[in-house]
This record gives structure tokens, sequence and C-alpha cells, in this order.
């Protein structure tokens, strides 16, 4: 009996864990002479079909693009909508600079998610 008191316990805590961090983390850093890229992204990101927008985040997926210091970081809110970050500031539609960012992002992320 004992040992179900503690294999219960660590049963529950190993399934939230689980629950709570579905899909996956990833890292991408490219260099050339004068661009630096790097992507981090986690969680489901659910492209559209023709593979240049974001149709949908899972729950706290997120976006983080750099390249060459112009930063482009996305997520959903708590109501589940995606929201924008472009170089700190916080906006519900993409200008034209943005949208090039998430452009060369979604590339990327297109990129790996063919590879796996």
């Amino acid at each position: 009996m004992k040992k179900f008191e503690f294999i219960i316990p660590m049963l529950l805590m190993v399934i939230s864990f689980i629950a709570c961090h579905q899909g996956t983390h990833t890292i991408i850093v490219r260099q050339t002479n004068d661009v630096k890229i790097r992507i981090e992204y986690s969680g489901a990101i659910m492209l559209t079909d023709d593979r240049t927008g974001i149709q949908a985040l899972s729950h706290n997926a997120y976006i983080n693009y750099d390249k060459n210091g112009d930063q482009l970081y996305i997520a959903d809110d708590p109501h589940g909508k995606i929201v924008y970050e472009v170089n700190g500031d916080k906006t519900n539609a993409l200008d034209n600079h943005g949208k090039a960012l998430l452009a060369d992002a979604i590339k990327i992320i297109a990129k790996q998610q063919d590879r796996q």
C-alpha cells in the first residue's frame, strides 16, 4: 500500500508535466557574414495551407524570431487570439515590416516541420 502512496502522486506529476508541455521546443541559429538569425519556438504551430501564415497556436505556444536585432514575438492571448510584438511594440495586426519578418520566420519553421 505504501508503494501506491508514492507511485500515484508521481504518476500524476508526470501526466500534468506532459499535458502542460505539448509540442516541441526548437532553437535554430544561422549566421553568415552579415546576417544573424535566431528563431526559438515552442508548442504546436499550425501553418496555413499555403504555408505563408499561422493558422493557430496551441495554448502557451510561441515564436521568438530575431534577424540582426530586428525582433518578432508571436504568442496567443488568454482568449486564444494570436498577438504579435515587433521590436517591443505589441500589436494585433502586422505592418509590412512585421509581415516580412513573419514570412522569414515561417519559411524556417516550415522547413523544420518538413524534417520532422
